[in-house]
């Protein structure tokens, strides 16, 4: 399957998911590989020449990309009204819209993702168990209320994911 890149936010208000993976050794073709999602950037362990003929020495594989979101509102809209997984176009079944109860607007968008990232739980936990990290990077515009989370926080500890605000 071939890795897919996510289109910037056309909403400023509305929150930018990005995963950020950190890793000693791991090379970053293979998070791309196994995620089938384009990095906005990627730099492998081990020393490196920049394009301006510097020498690093990079200590970690650092891997980051943008998680393409719908709209929160949209998303809250679709899983408050019960839309069927293949209507709304977005994986869910109706246990996974009954998870939802509870959940603020806020969680939706994010539990969304977080459902398709479910499959690449134990090659987080590989990178968590070889002394890397996942990182979930919540980048919301300063003009939103805070962030209230409520459902998601669970389930990032459930597939091994931090989760840092910006």
């Amino acid at each position: 399957m071939k890795a897919t890149r996510a289109k910037p936010v056309d909403h400023p208000t509305e929150l930018q998911l990005f995963l950020r993976i950190k890793h000693p050794s791991l090379d970053p073709a293979e998070i791309t590989q196994a995620l089938e999602i384009e990095p906005e950037r990627a730099i492998a362990a081990g020393a490196d020449v920049s394009s301006t003929g510097v020498r690093r020495l990079h200590t970690e594989s650092y891997w980051i990309a943008q998680l393409p979101t719908a709209s929160m509102l949209e998303l809250a809209k679709r899983a408050r009204e019960g839309l069927a997984s293949q209507e709304a176009g977005l994986g869910l079944s109706r246990e996974d819209l009954l998870a939802l109860r509870g959940a603020t607007v806020q969680d939706v968008p994010i539990l969304f993702r977080l459902r398709r990232l479910e499959r690449h739980k134990e090659f987080f936990e590989r990178i968590n168990r070889e002394g890397g990290s996942v990182t979930l990077i919540v980048d919301r515009d300063e003009t939103v209320r805070p962030l209230a989370l409520k459902v998601a926080l669970k389930k990032l500890a459930e597939l091994g994911i931090a989760l840092e605000v910006d």
